[in-house]
């Protein structure tokens, strides 16, 4: 029967099992809603039961290697000797592992015919974005999946299974003024004589963007009191990746993923309200040549970033004179899986039976161990959570 190899329908025999959610991606809190499809050609198929598994997790493992110095055994007076020792470290915090019944047949079997089993739930309010990382000696990622499966009594033929990722986006909660800064800056001389007064004012364009996007920016400068410089305004996007083992140790990552530059002003001259001058920075790992990876926070796993915007002044006291400067944190949003944009192709003559819809609810009830696959359901609980009759179809 079909997809073994998670391939889709098997158009050529007629049957196969397939899942799809109506979006390619969530925020955290929202309600995903999906259908398991199932066609079955070539007679009754010998099992009872249409599963649906959901996954979530985030996991991480590196290694680092250090120096370190121990005696040389035997030497007076003492010696010591350098050694490289390699450490390595993990973690993994699960969000979701279960395996919900989500239709059973009353006889036994899977009768010849084509189905649809709707199902949704809800996502946790507080969950962390999908995200993928990937270097020497370090991976981390955070992954969310649905499975539609239907285990097999008889060993000579495989488990029925098709499995769709889908993505988690963390929710962006805009706030008033959270992209602006202002500065009023009096600089002085090395000789600490005042050089008069500087107004900056830096806005960017909004604080969330698509991978790739180009963030604008916007800098006002009041420069007419001040007997000061200002050569050049530069932008820069920068990266802290943090990531934390089982034992509480932390490995972070610090990188400057871009940066743009404009000129600046002459003492003297103001660049305010229509003449402020505009800069823009390409939202791209610069040095990779590659998409940012998204924003995410979570127990294992966090991905953040800063845009930053700062003038350099020609001619002043370091030690007394503020530098001019804004940073600001900003989200990656994941971009959508390509694969969900592929079309699938249905049987011909798809004309399912639509079953009754399952809301399915997350509970230690029907989590499940990996290696096993067992569903850990007690005894008692013969039905599908959700389902009066669940042998009751209707049609849509």
């Amino acid at each position: 029967m079909g997809n073994q190899n998670a391939n889709g329908f098997d158009h050529q025999k007629q049957s196969g099992l397939y899942i799809r959610t109506d979006k390619p991606f969530y925020f955290a809190g929202e309600e995903v809603q999906g259908n398991i499809y199932l066609n079955v050609g070539g007679g009754a198929f010998p099992s009872s039961t249409i599963y649906l598994k959901v996954k979530g997790s985030e996991k991480a493992k590196w290694s680092e290697t250090k120096t370190v110095w121990e005696e040389v055994p035997g030497t007076n007076p003492p010696q010591r000797k350098s050694k490289q020792v390699t450490e390595h470290f993990d973690n993994e915090n699960e969000f979701y592992q279960h395996k919900i019944p989500v239709y059973i047949f009353q006889q036994g079997m899977i009768p010849q015919g084509q189905y649809t089993f709707p199902f949704n739930f809800k996502l946790k309010e507080n969950l962390p974005g999908s995200f993928e990382y990937q270097e020497k000696d370090l991976e981390c990622r955070i992954r969310y999946s649905v499975k539609a499966e239907i285990d097999s009594p008889n060993k000579t033929l495989d488990k029925i299974k098709y499995k769709q990722e889908f993505l988690v986006r963390e929710p962006i909660k805009e706030q008033n003024n959270q992209n602006e800064g202002q500065q009023v800056l009096q600089p002085t001389s090395c000789c600490c004589i005042p050089l008069g007064t500087i107004l900056f004012k830096f806005q960017f364009d909004k604080s969330a963007y698509q991978p790739g996007e180009v963030a604008q920016l916007q800098v006002e400068i009041d420069n007419s009191q001040s007997k000061v410089s200002i050569p050049t305004i530069t932008g820069r996007l920068t990266n802290t990746l943090r990531i934390v083992s089982k034992q509480g140790h932390t490995r972070l990552i610090f990188r400057s993923c871009g940066s743009s530059m404009i000129p600046g002003l002459q003492p003297g001259q103001s660049a305010l309200n229509d003449q402020k001058k505009n800069m823009t920075l390409s939202l791209v790992d610069q040095g990779k040549h590659k998409p940012l990876d998204p924003t995410t926070n979570g127990k294992v796993v966090m991905n953040n970033y800063q845009l930053s915007a700062s003038g350099e002044l020609d001619g002043i006291c370091l030690c007394c004179t503020q530098t001019p400067g804004i940073e600001l944190p900003i989200r990656i949003v994941a971009k959508p899986i390509p694969s969900y944009d592929q079309p699938v192709v249905a049987p011909s003559g798809w004309n399912p039976q639509v079953m009754n819809p399952v809301s399915v609810q997350f509970d230690d009830t029907y989590k499940y161990q990996p290696a096993t696959g067992g569903v850990l359901v007690p005894a008692q609980n013969q039905n599908p959570q959700g389902y009066q009759n669940p042998n009751q179809p209707y049609y849509g």
